[in-house]
């Protein structure tokens, strides 16, 4: 069997000085700023700067996640992390925002760049794009099955990264606007604040309905290793140190054994990983589609059960269990009712036949409240890393290298664009558009491409753009080959991606490409970047707001389109929902969503996102092309004409739901 590189998450020190302990090969972590993770402690530039040197004696390589989507008022700061990343000759960067792969491609080539989950490669195209982009590794979805992966790497000659262990996004990564729709903080620009993990209500029942076990791939180590993957990765920047060190030690374990061993290892594998304190564990679709991803009336809450708080005073409670507890163990306490918890690690001031009483201070606890341990008392210590002098007080080198001037954007070509665009996925809205003096772009799914090809073969429509899905399976990509050289042939070839992968798709095709809401544009350079494979014009993103598109039309005003109604796919997801929620409406105390279930589960929100109030302060900012979006609503003439006369400002239309545009993107 080939070696595979066995790859470790780090928040903090003490869990990265236990990763290289427990035998990880590589280890990632974040830095203060643009990491997915940015609730973790991370890495100051000092911080980063000692532990890849301490990491290279040891032989283990160091990756830094870079992995957010950069605004434009955020360039100087990201070129500055760039430039300590690579002083400090860490051994590559994880990166989301292709703008970011840019400047460091342009500026410092001496970094490699690897493809995060968050850009959604997922089938072969995206692998090969991604190479030719000049990543040398992709990171790849959770969604995909052992075949697809095997498949990927066949098919492609760049390192492949997957996920072996630990939580799972309930939405296809990099696709997910959902915290970032309820409070502004962007899962893209890590900041999720889990809506996922919360409490729902669908027809009047609670269940934690959108969140799914943890993944765990333990019993397929030996099949993955055949493939030719070059990295199997742990997730768990936001895990302890002993999470990081029993997960890194079990995978260990079954990647260095043999034919003799390995049922041994397998079962001592398993029993290490039993103790992760996490979630139930599911395989996801890497073996089979599961059916078993929810579990809605169990606890969101991670770790191992072991009580209810008993005979609470103000310092002092009891908790009856089994389960073995030292000083220093570390617990979840948490209250059902109102689905928050508190995080208390233990002293033990007596132990009983029954249980143990327990000391706690500034903490609101009641009787009843459930004790969830999450993190054994540290027994181990791993060593230290021994500072460095070389820096100054930030941490930074002293010795400058480099000047840039990062304002110096390539002028795009100019394209010509409509003043509106209309968006449908239902063809029975075209009959209705013809007085709309709009451009028409059809939403294409597997699920309606044979209506529409067959609109084609009886209809001759001017002005006419398809859009491609986010996600396109592998198995599916010669149907969507198939239906681009149908539309060709009717002299229509205008399309919308949202994929690197579809780049790929159209590499010999005479086609005008525009980059839609999924091919994210939050900064000038990713456009640059995008244009050198004769991408002509970019969709802002629904999370976007007013500011960022403000400061982005100062060169992007004629290439920029920007949507101002419609309902936003907040969350795609790959994951069999429950039949109990499936096509109905779910509910927080504050929110309100629909569920969409076809052949994914599609979550918009309850209420159209309505910005057309904010269409003259974006002219003004030299926008001058924008767009409706009709998926999701009924054809309805009266909707159409009451909304292209709010458009023409010939009507005013109020509306309480415009997602980022005001507040700003977090």
């Amino acid at each position: 069997m080939s070696n595979i590189e066995l790859l470790a998450p780090s928040g903090n020190t003490d869990s990265f000085l236990a990763a290289v302990s427990a035998g990880a090969d590589a280890v990632y972590v974040g830095l203060k700023d643009f990491s997915a993770r940015a609730k973790a402690k991370n890495f100051s530039y000092k911080q980063l700067n000692e532990i890849c040197s301490y990491a290279h004696q040891k032989n283990v390589k160091i990756f830094v996640a870079l992995n957010t989507l950069i605004k434009n008022s955020e360039l100087k700061d990201v070129m500055k992390s760039l430039e300590q990343i690579s002083l400090s000759q860490a051994d590559a960067i994880i990166v989301q925002d292709l703008g970011v792969a840019y400047l460091s491609k342009k500026y410092f080539p001496d970094i490699k760049l690897h493809a995060s989950t968050q850009l959604t490669i997922h089938n072969s195209y995206g692998a090969i794009q991604a190479k030719q982009m000049g990543f040398e590794r992709a990171v790849l979805a959770r969604e995909l099955s052992f075949d697809e992966i095997k498949n990927i790497k066949n098919k492609s000659n760049i390192e492949l990264e997957i996920f072996c262990h630990g939580a799972l996004c309930f939405c296809v990564s990099g696709l997910c606007l959902f915290s970032s729709f309820i409070g502004g903080y962007s899962g893209n620009r890590g900041r999720c604040t889990q809506p996922c993990r919360r409490l729902w209500t669908v027809d009047g029942e609670k269940g934690y309905f959108l969140s799914p076990k943890d993944f765990q791939l333990a019993d397929y180590i030996k099949q993955i290793k055949e493939t030719g993957v070059t990295s199997l990765k742990i997730e768990g920047r936001l895990k302890s140190a002993d999470y990081v060190a029993k997960t890194v030690k079990a995978y260990r374990l079954l990647i260095d054994s043999n034919e003799t061993n390995y049922e041994q290892n397998l079962e001592q594998a398993k029993d290490l990983l039993s103790l992760d304190y996490a979630r139930q564990k599911t395989t996801f679709n890497f073996n089979i589609k599961s059916e078993d991803i929810f579990e809605p009336q169990k606890s969101k809450n991670i770790g191992l059960y072991l009580g209810i708080v008993e005979n609470k005073t103000d310092t002092i409670f009891s908790l009856n269990t089994k389960t073995d507890l030292l000083t220093g163990d570390t617990v979840r306490i948490v209250d059902n009712k109102k689905d928050r918890s508190v995080v208390l690690k233990i002293e033990i001031s007596d132990k009983k036949d029954n249980g143990y009483k327990i000391q706690y201070k500034d903490l609101y606890l009641e009787n009843g409240f459930e004790v969830y341990k999450i993190a054994d008392a540290e027994q181990q210590r791993y060593g230290g890393i021994e500072e460095r002098n070389d820096r100054n007080d930030k941490g930074e080198y002293t010795k400058i290298t480099k000047s840039f001037n990062i304002l110096s954007v390539q002028p795009l070509n100019k394209v010509s664009l409509p003043d509106l665009f209309i968006r449908i996925n239902n063809v029975k809205w075209i009959p209705l558009l013809k007085n709309a003096k709009a451009d028409t772009i059809i939403k294409l799914s597997k699920e309606n491409l044979d209506i529409i090809k067959n609109f084609l073969s009886q209809k001759s429509i001017n002005d006419l753009y398809f859009e491609l899905p986010p996600y396109i399976e592998e198995q599916d990509i010669k149907v969507y080959e198939n239906f681009i050289n149908l539309a060709a042939d009717k002299k229509y070839n205008k399309f919308f991606i949202n994929n690197i992968s579809q780049i790929y798709m159209f590499k010999d095709k005479k086609s005008s490409l525009y980059a839609g809401q999924y091919l994210y544009t939050l900064n000038n350079y990713s456009a640059e970047f995008l244009s050198e494979y004769k991408i002509n014009a970019f969709v802002s993103s629904w999370e976007d707001d007013l500011f960022n598109i403000k400061d982005l039309s100062k060169n992007l005003k004629n290439n920029l389109i920007v949507y101002l109604s419609g309902f936003p796919e907040i969350v795609i997801s790959k994951m069999k929902f429950v039949p109990d929620i499936r096509n109905k409406n779910i509910k927080s105390d504050k929110d309100e969503f629909k569920i969409v279930s076809n052949k994914d589960n599609i979550i918009i929100p309850k209420y159209p996102v309505n910005l057309l109030a904010f269409k003259n302060n974006l002219l003004k900012a030299g926008i001058k092309s924008f767009a409706i979006d009709l998926s999701y609503i009924d054809p309805n003439v009266n909707y159409l004409t009451q909304v292209i006369k709010v458009f023409n400002n010939n009507v005013y239309m109020s509306s309480a739901n415009k997602f980022n545009f005001e507040r700003k993107l977090k």
